[in-house]
């Protein structure tokens, strides 16, 4: 009976021990699950910065667009489109990869170096990522040096403009910049060195 009862004990010792030993991982099992995580994560950072950049050109997009509104009303009231020339409103946006306030001159009010943005109150609310600029002729289209980049097939003759949006997206300070422009003459926002 003694014999039969140690027997029965040590059989439930071992029992006890494979149970704990089943429960555990073995380092290929931790292993692989850990590049999972891995390969799940590289997935997620990228996502990420997708989404965070397509942000950022959404809000050039909708400047472009306030711009070209701008500029329509302008040639409503005068006739013709308003030529800002190359300034860059506002000036300290489009560096560094930083948000800056919007410029009360870029919206018609305030003061500015360059008072031809006051004649095209363009509204922005909240801060930038990008600066913004917009130039206009009458005659033949001569494509500005910031949008010399969109080819046209066809310039137009007569009234015309051309409105642009300038960033340094990754902050890298390398002259290279995210580049949008869209005319008078089409409705399409075109994008050049996109999150550069």
């Amino acid at each position: 009976m003694a014999r039969g009862l140690l027997f029965s004990h040590a059989m439930v010792g071992r029992k006890t021990r494979r149970a704990k030993g089943a429960a555990g991982f073995t380092l290929v099992e931790l292993g692989a699950v850990v590049a999972i995580i891995g390969i799940l994560a590289v997935i997620a950072i990228a996502g990420y910065r997708k989404y965070i950049l397509h942000s950022k050109i959404t809000e050039a997009q909708n400047g472009i667009s306030a711009i070209k509104i701008a500029q329509e009303d302008f040639r409503a009231e005068r006739g013709v489109y308003a030529d800002l020339g190359a300034s860059y409103c506002p000036a300290a946006a489009g560096v560094h990869d930083r948000k800056v306030g919007w410029d009360p001159g870029c919206s018609g009010g305030g003061s500015l170096a360059d008072p031809r943005w006051q004649s095209l109150p363009v509204h922005m609310s909240g801060a930038v990522q990008f600066r913004y600029a917009t130039v206009a002729g009458n005659g033949t289209y001569t494509a500005p040096a910031d949008a010399n980049w969109v080819t046209i097939t066809t310039p137009p003759n007569g009234l015309w403009y051309v409105a642009m949006a300038r960033c340094d997206l990754d902050g890298d300070t390398s002259n290279v910049d995210t580049q949008l422009a869209s005319m008078s003459f089409s409705n399409q926002i075109f994008i050049r060195n996109d999150g550069q």
